[in-house]
Formats: structure tokens, sequence, C-alpha cells
């Protein structure tokens, strides 16, 4: 079991790793207009997935007030309101914004204007 735990552990330990990016721009002129706009376009998609996570926030929040609201009046009794409130309180939204996506195009944008980008891993 110990051997198992220590395994695990170190493997645990071994899954974490790092990424930094480099960011090395085009010597030209163009390229580094063509990057403003890659940055442009990242912002716009990283603004577009923080909207859509509080879009996605939003209507669960509602969807659980109207589950609340359809229990409370089917709720015969005190006990049935509390195992609304209950079932009411466990309940939790969140929007998770996934920007992932954006800056994986920002660096093909980024290479793609002339830039090089250097991938360092850290343990």
């Amino acid at each position: 079991m110990i051997r198992f735990l220590g395994l695990l552990a170190l493997l645990l330990l071994s899954a974490c790793e790092t990424i930094r990016y480099e960011y090395r721009p085009p010597v030209t002129d163009q390229g580094r207009m063509c990057i403003t706009q890659c940055a442009a376009i990242k912002e716009t998609c990283r603004g577009n997935e923080i909207q859509r996570a509080q879009r996605e926030k939003a209507s669960c929040e509602r969807s659980n007030e109207s589950h609340f609201r359809a229990c409370l009046a089917k709720a015969s009794g005190k006990e049935e309101v509390k195992a609304c409130e209950k079932d009411h309180d466990k309940r939790s939204c969140w929007g998770l914004e996934s920007t992932y996506r954006c800056e994986e195009d920002y660096r093909t944008c980024f290479v793609n204007c002339g830039g090089a980008i250097i991938v360092h891993k850290e343990k």
C-alpha cells in the first residue's frame, strides 16, 4: 500500500508541468503590424469567451430559480419547503472561461506573421 501511494505521488508530481512561452517578434514592420492584428483578435476572442461564460452562469441561475419556485409551488408542508430550500442551497452555478483556444490561435497567428515562439517546459 505504501509503495502504491509513493508511486501515485511520484506520478502526480511528474504530471505537474508548467509551460512558458517566449515570444520573439518578427523583424519587419509588416510582421509587427500583423501581430498587432493577432492581439486584437485574441482580445476579441477572450471577451467573447468571458461573455459566453457569464451568459452560461446567468442561464444556470435562472434555471435554478425556476426549479426552486416550482418545488415550492408543489410543496405541501414545512418539511417539503425545507427540502426545496436544502436542494436549492446545494445548487451552484459558475461560468468557466475557456480562453485556451484564444491563446492557441494567437500563437498560430504570431508564427504566421513571421514571429517565433520558444516553448519552455518546467517541472
